[in-house]
């Protein structure tokens, strides 16, 4: 994974929102899952900030990186951990695009995230609250 992606994810694993915003165009369009689009950073920050708010913490384990001339594929693993201590698996591909900049101007998450919110997600849980 190149340096400028390395940092980002650094950033969102610290939960820091300002972080991954900066390696954001202003004009981003951003997709989480099957939520609608957002454009603009100051969307990303509310969607972003919002989604923090249900987390504890959260941590990409990167398992595959493809890049095409200004667009990168990378593959995870990311572990969400609730505010009651359970730790959640959740695969993940993430598409992003960069402008001539070397800014991210369209960023996608393809991720279903619903094993966070169910009660049925055993299959997901890799440490339960105790």
């Amino acid at each position: 994974m190149n340096h400028e992606l390395t940092g980002m994810f650094e950033s969102v694993d610290r939960m820091s929102v300002e972080g991954f915003l900066s390696y954001l165009t202003d004009d981003v369009v951003f997709r989480f899952g099957n939520s609608p689009e957002v454009v603009g950073k100051e969307g990303v920050r509310a969607a972003i900030e919002s989604f923090f708010t249900q987390i504890a913490s959260l941590e990409h384990i990167l398992q595959g990186v493809w890049s095409e001339a200004n667009t990168t594929i990378m593959r995870f693993d990311t572990y969400y951990t609730q505010h009651d201590g359970t730790i959640i698996n959740v695969p993940c591909c993430v598409v992003v695009h960069f402008n001539a900049s070397r800014l991210i101007n369209d960023y996608r998450i393809h991720i279903d995230i619903s094993p966070l919110f169910s009660s049925a997600s055993a299959g997901n849980v890799i440490q339960a609250s105790a």
